[in-house]
């Protein structure tokens, strides 16, 4: 994979969901509290077609901008896909399971830089 700095990277994903009006768009610093990951982005979409084209449009991005070797996991039917970029990691989810494993709480609501 390309290195792009994570501010940059947080950047250009966070320009994408905001495009595709993904519900609560989150930032979280979790340096702190992981070992494995330096910021989480997590946003939520009300139906399967919206937490595709917002996957796609992160997609997009990426690709427009050179960077390459990522890959997706799980499917938009599950309701939760999750982008891993090495120091961000990025989660789309629906409403209910953004609800059910409520991350931001998981990780800290300290942790929480952005907040749309």
């Amino acid at each position: 994979m390309n290195k792009i700095k994570a501010p940059k990277l947080i950047d250009l994903i966070v320009t994408a969901v905001e495009e595709k009006k993904a519900i609560d768009p989150k930032v979280l610093d979790v340096r702190k509290t992981s070992t494995v990951v330096d910021y989480m982005i997590i946003c939520s979409a009300d139906s399967d077609p919206q937490l595709r084209a917002i996957e796609k449009e992160i997609d997009k991005q990426l690709r427009n901008n050179k960077i390459k070797g990522f890959r997706w996991e799980g499917v938009a039917q599950s309701g939760w896909i999750v982008l891993d970029l090495g120091e961000v990691v990025v989660h789309v989810m629906g409403r209910a399971e953004r609800d059910y494993y409520n991350l931001e709480e998981l990780w800290g609501k300290e942790g929480v830089i952005y907040h749309y």
